[in-house]
């Protein structure tokens, strides 16, 4: 199988299989282990964060840029994207083409999403690598709640106050 893959996939294995969600991330939507692998040769950006991913004694903002800059392509996304920007472009793209309700699920996530996904997906990373990772779940993506690590998932409301304002319910 290693001669198959070849060193460079090797090395990125664990990027890979966290990336794309295990016990301690979520799975992507509609992303492929294929693609994850296509976009690790082809994609300079993915591979660079798959490098970074990969090192030692990273910081959290770095991590939170180059997170959203390795899943930007996997959503379709060109260099300069943002996760938000093709949200709302997939969105747009579904609403109009579709006669039943667009499914949340479906839609690439948003960058602050985007932004805990990575901080668990470097801790999870670096534990597979560095079995005497000394990281702090707690600033890595995760948050104490009854005597148990819980993942945060967003710092954002569900939806902006004022389009709560504006729905209102017809039971």
């Amino acid at each position: 199988m290693k001669t198959r893959l070849g060193p460079l996939i090797c090395n990125f294995l664990p990027f890979l299989y966290a990336i794309n969600g295990c016990d301690t991330t979520s799975r992507l939507f509609g992303v492929a282990k294929r693609l994850l692998l296509k976009k690790i040769k082809t994609n300079a950006d993915f591979k660079t964060a798959a490098e970074t991913f990969c090192t030692k004694g990273k910081s959290t903002a770095d991590i939170i840029a180059l997170g959203e800059k390795a899943l930007v392509p996997l959503y379709g996304g060109r260099a300069g994207d943002t996760l938000d920007m093709l949200r709302y472009k997939r969105f747009w793209e579904k609403a109009a083409s579709s006669i039943t309700t667009v499914q949340v699920r479906s839609l690439p996530l948003n960058s602050a999403a985007a932004k805990y996904h990575s901080l668990r997906l470097y801790l999870q990373v670096q534990d597979w690598i560095d079995k005497i990772c000394d990281l702090k779940p707690e600033m890595w993506g995760w948050h104490l709640s009854s005597g148990r690590l819980d993942p945060c998932t967003t710092d954002l409301p569900p939806t902006p106050e004022l389009l709560l304002k504006m729905i209102r319910c017809n039971c």
